[in-house]
C-alpha cells in the first residue's frame, strides 16, 4: 500500500463485493458507479444470474461463491439460500488486495480480510428481514414454517451482527440508514448519497410544464410487498386516475388482480423509456418506506414532483410542498387524500426548482465523496 502523502487510489488493488447480481435496482446502480470510480477493481458477488457484467462497454467477470454451483431453478428462490449466505461471504480470499469495498444490503459485508486490508461497507440498508421487518416476514409464512423460521432468523441475526463488526468503516446511503446502522450494528457511519445521472434524467426541453385535465401517476421499483404498490393501485382505481407500474417482481400476479382499467403494467423498461415516463407523469408515487429512493431522485431530476410516505430516506430528498407532498403514515386513505391535494395545487411546482434540488446527488459528487472518504480511511488505517 502507498505511504501517507503518496496515496493514489487508482493504483490500489481493489475488490468490490456485492450480495447478489440477479437484477438491476438501486444497489446495482451504485455498484456500477463504484466500478466507474475504480475501473481497475475486481468484482465479486455471492451469486449472479450471469457471472459477467458490462459497464460502459467494458466486461467484468464476476467472481462468485459456491452458491453459484446450485442450479438456476434453485437460486431463483433466495429463501432457499438463506442458511448459507454467511458462509458464502466468508469463503473469498482477499489477502492480495489493498482494499475491499462491499456493496451490501445483507451478508456481503461479512467478508474476511487481513488486519492490514481495510474493509469498507457501502450499506444500502441493514438486513431488513432480520431486523425491523422480521415479524412481518414471518407472519406472511405458513404457520408450520414460522417456528423454524424464528430459529433460523435468530442465528442469522447473530451472524449478521458479527459480520457488521468486521467492517472497518461504514458508508450509509442516507441518514435514515445511518440511524439503522447505529441501532442494529452499534457502528458509526458517514452518509454518501447514491448517485443519479442528472445529465440524463432531465425535463423535456421541448415540452412546456404540463397541466393535464386528468392527471396520471407512476410507480417505479421491484414489485415486492414493502413497496406498497397495492395502495397506489387501489387509490388510483378509486379516484379514476391513470397509473403506470414500472418493474417486475414476486408481487406481479397479485397486483394485476387488484388492477382494473386505470392501471397499466409496463414491466421492465429501458432507461430512455423510464425517462419518458417520468417526464409524462404528473407525479411519482412512493407509498412504501425506502432507505433512500433512487426513483424519487430521478423523477425530480426529470422535473416530476413526488407524492410519498414521509418516512425513511425520502425526507432527505423531497421538500414538502416545494418539490412534492409527503404524508405521515403508509396508509391508503392518507395517500388518497394527498393525491387530491396534489391535483388541486399541481400548478405550484416548478420543474426548474425540482431539477436543481437533486443536483447534490450527481455522479461526480458521488465520485469525489467516495474517493475522499476512502483516502481518509486508508490514511487512518496506516496510522494505527
Amino acid at each position: 500500500m502507498c505511504k501517507k502523502g503518496e496515496l493514489q487510489v487508482d493504483k490500489l488493488k481493489i475488490a468490490l463485493v456485492h450480495d447478489e447480481l440477479t437484477r438491476r435496482g438501486g444497489a446495482e446502480i451504485v455498484l456500477e458507479e463504484l466500478i466507474r470510480v475504480f475501473p481497475q477493481a475486481h468484482v465479486y458477488a455471492l451469486y449472479a444470474g450471469r457471472p459477467v457484467m458490462t459497464v460502459d462497454g467494458k466486461r467484468y467477470n464476476i467472481h462468485t461463491s459456491f452458491l453459484q454451483k446450485f442450479p438456476l431453478w434453485f437460486r431463483r428462490h433466495p429463501s432457499r439460500l438463506l442458511p448459507l449466505l454467511p458462509q458464502a461471504a466468508e469463503q473469498f480470499d482477499f489477502s492480495s488486495y489493498d482494499l475491499v469495498i462491499s456493496s451490501a444490503s445483507a451478508f456481503a459485508k461479512g467478508i474476511i480480510t487481513r488486519v492490514n486490508v481495510p474493509s469498507i461497507c457501502y450499506c444500502h440498508t441493514t438486513t431488513r428481514y432480520l431486523w425491523d421487518s422480521t415479524h412481518e416476514v414471518l407472519e406472511n409464512k405458513p404457520a408450520i414454517l414460522r417456528w423454524p423460521g424464528r430459529v433460523l432468523f435468530h442465528h442469522l441475526r447473530l451472524a449478521d451482527y458479527a459480520a457488521a463488526q468486521r467492517v472497518d468503516f461504514f458508508i450509509a446511503n442516507s441518514k435514515f440508514t445511518r440511524n439503522r446502522i447505529d441501532s442494529y450494528y452499534h457502528q458509526s457511519s458517514t452518509v454518501i448519497y447514491p448517485p443519479i445521472d442528472n445529465v440524463f434524467y432531465t425535463p423535456d426541453p421541448n415540452s412546456p410544464w404540463r397541466d393535464p385535465v386528468a392527471p396520471s401517476f407512476l410507480v417505479v421499483g421491484r414489485l415486492t410487498k414493502t413497496k406498497n404498490f397495492d395502495q397506489a393501485i387501489e387509490v388510483c382505481e378509486k379516484l379514476h386516475f391513470s397509473l403506470t407500474v414500472v418493474g417486475v417482481g414476486p408481487e406481479l400476479k397479485r397486483l394485476k388482480k387488484l388492477a382494473d382499467k386505470y392501471t397499466t403494467f409496463a414491466g421492465k423498461v429501458s432507461n430512455e423509456e423510464l425517462r419518458d415516463l417520468y417526464r409524462e407523469s404528473s407525479a411519482l408515487l412512493q407509498p412504501g418506506i425506502e432507505d433512500f429512493g433512487m426513483a424519487t431522485a430521478e423523477a425530480l431530476s426529470s422535473g416530476t414532483p413526488v407524492i410519498a410516505c414521509g418516512q425513511g430516506g425520502v425526507k432527505e430528498i423531497v421538500d414538502h410542498q416545494v418539490t412534492g407532498l409527503l404524508y405521515n403514515e403508509p396508509k391508503e386513505e392518507l395517500l388518497a387524500e394527498t393525491i387530491r391535494k396534489f391535483v388541486e395545487q399541481r400548478r405550484s411546482f416548478s420543474r426548474e426548482h425540482m431539477q436543481k434540488s437533486v443536483l447534490r446527488f450527481g455522479r461526480e459528487r458521488f465520485k469525489q465523496d467516495i474517493i475522499k472518504t476512502i483516502k481518509n480511511v486508508l490514511e487512518q488505517k496506516e496510522l494505527k
